[in-house]
């Protein structure tokens, strides 16, 4: 497996919220990219929170993000509205708020936002985590690992990552590249296959 890294390290919170409430259930690359791609080229001035509100107020959300359905609307905004009463104003300092083990207990209270949500969001904000996806259980069924829960599975893969020396992010990183990327489970079987 090579390694591949999509968007991380954000400093463009306009960005950042986009990838965060959008990949949930939708392809990266032909849905959700895009949209990032936008925010980040067509309003540079959104990397801050108030200049992100400005931006939604003069455009509209659904525009500035090219999505109109209403659940990804509002868990956006109520991610807007968390962030504004606790001080976060850019990425910066979203990623010193997730620092504390409290805060991520508190980010988990905006509704729609799973443990998947945090540790991806950390993941964006360079934290060396593992956000188990459909592509990470795939990965491990393939090798024929249960995936009992989340809390088991990120153990798994990150003890994983720690074994073969390698950071934890670009273990997920591969992973997810690799299953994004693969022709077809009978091809994958076929490859996994050991011969003696």
């Amino acid at each position: 497996m090579s390694y591949k890294k999509r968007n991380s390290g954000y400093t463009h919170i306009g960005a950042l919220f986009t990838d965060i409430i959008l990949q949930a259930g939708l392809n990266y690359t032909t849905v959700v990219k895009p949209r990032v791609n936008r925010v980040l080229y067509d309003f540079p001035q959104a990397n801050n929170l108030q200049d992100l509100r400005l931006v939604i107020e003069q455009h509209g959300l659904e525009k500035v993000i090219k999505w109109s359905h209403p659940v990804k609307i509002e868990r956006f905004l109520d991610l807007l509205d968390f962030c504004t009463k606790r001080e976060i104003n850019n990425c910066a300092d979203l990623k010193t708020f997730l620092r504390k083990i409290d805060n991520r207990i508190l980010f988990l209270s905006v509704k729609g936002l799973g443990p998947k949500t945090l540790d991806y969001t950390m993941k964006l904000l360079d934290f060396d985590t593992i956000a188990v996806d459909r592509h990470i259980i795939g990965f491990l069924e393939l090798a024929g690992l249960e995936h009992n829960n989340y809390e088991f599975t990120k153990k798994t893969v990150e003890f994983a990552a720690d074994l073969l020396e390698v950071s934890r992010a670009s273990l997920d990183e591969t992973i997810w590249y690799y299953m994004s990327t693969k022709p077809s489970t009978t091809d994958v079987t076929t490859q996994l296959k050991f011969t003696f």
